[in-house]
């Protein structure tokens, strides 16, 4: 039997939602009672020139969905009228339940149709959890200072220090790995410098530009001197700016101040010294660093689709944490039929197709698409 234009619509809108949550770990899940096993099937017929394994993948997905519906997900449709004709069809979801865990019981193939029964672990999703596998590569502009006259000298090489500590920062965290730090001039180098180098060779920009897919992170810092409270005060201000794979520009400030030390015994003895304004200024702010980094890490990758001699790739892949089991999802919710399975998966590229063998490729051309883990 051929589903009608709405439930298929239905189906298809319930597949972006269903995939958020495929990568949760059952220990997510245990510690709820609402959390349940369900068996169930999803079907999928090969289209022409489909490859078995991408209407078997097809399969999979709409076992998966399935069990998201039967775990609580709540459908609601509508349709637009205008004079009498169906201008179009659009469904609403309420995810109580999602997909956390699940295998493949048991796939056939009868000649016509993929058949495959999973079971799968069905259960709320807890609040603050990241489940991403993302690696950033960071490419990293050398900093910009914009020091004013009236800062104490060490202002300066402090901040210095911080932004050494900073790239640090990016090769302990596990969502992030530094691949180069360039020169703010614009100039590049013919020497290709590798993570984990000399940084003191880094801070000077002796590497070459970014490539496609790499995240760019650009630091300022900005010191001065106001009056606050009556005291004079040093304020610095750190601006990061993150330039993703997509063309986004992430910002966010890190803001300390404190008092301006002075050299005598009284204000040695109200705490006003050089030791005590520069804990004060560098206070939790390696910390901060390090959950814009997390937070950054726990988002899906993105980028722009590429469409060239009837292909569509993106400039991300393997080493940005992309598995050959991911699907990329258009960043539209208009558009329910927006997926597309990976058919080649390189180290910085992947190509891509519709998982919908009916929708043209040229339509996603310069698209944005964010990928999720399907476990496929």
């Amino acid at each position: 039997m051929i589903p009608s234009p709405l439930a298929l619509l239905i189906r298809l809108a319930t597949i972006a939602t269903v995939l958020l949550s495929l990568a949760l770990p059952v220990s997510a899940a245990t510690k709820n009672d609402q959390a349940v096993w369900i068996e169930a099937w999803g079907h999928a017929a090969p289209a022409r020139g489909e490859s078995q394994d991408s209407a078997k993948r097809r399969a999979l997905i709409d076992a998966l969905v399935n069990a998201g519906l039967q775990g609580g997900a709540t459908i609601r449709g509508y349709t637009f009228m205008d004079k009498s004709n169906i201008v179009a069809d659009r469904a609403l979801m309420l995810a109580k339940g999602r997909v956390m865990r699940h295998k493949i019981l048991s796939s056939n193939f009868d000649g016509n149709l993929w058949q495959v029964r999973v079971q799968a672990l069905v259960g709320p999703v807890p609040a603050g959890y990241c489940g991403s596998k993302r690696s950033l590569v960071i490419s990293a502009h050398a900093p910009t200072y914009r020091m004013s006259p009236h800062v104490p000298a060490f202002t300066l090489p402090m901040a210095q220090e911080v932004y050494k500590d900073m790239l640090y920062t990016i090769e302990r965290n596990p969502a992030t790995r530094l691949e180069r730090v360039m020169a703010s001039t614009g100039r590049e180098s013919s020497t290709v410098r590798a993570s984990g180098m000399d940084y003191n060779s880094l801070t000077r920009g002796t590497a070459p530009s970014s490539v496609p897919g790499d995240h760019v992170l650009r630091v300022t810092f900005n010191g001065d001197v106001a009056l606050q409270n009556g005291m004079q005060t040093v304020v610095l201000n750190i601006d990061i700016d993150m330039r993703e794979s997509n063309g986004n520009i992430r910002t966010h400030r890190i803001q300390r101040a404190a008092p301006v030390p002075k050299n005598t015994t009284l204000h040695g003895l109200t705490l006003r010294t050089r030791t005590t304004t520069e804990a004060l200024l560098l206070r939790g702010v390696g910390d901060e660093f390090n959950q814009v980094l997390s937070a950054l890490g726990c988002e899906p990758p993105a980028a722009r689709v590429d469409y060239a001699s009837n292909t569509l790739s993106v400039p991300v892949g393997a080493r940005h944490g992309i598995t050959r089991g991911a699907l990329a999802v258009l960043e539209d919710p208009n558009d329910s039929f927006g997926l597309l399975e990976i058919t080649k998966l390189e180290n910085n590229r992947a190509v891509l197709r519709p998982l919908d063998p009916t929708r043209s490729a040229s339509s996603f051309a310069g698209r944005l698409v964010y990928f999720m883990e399907a476990g496929l």
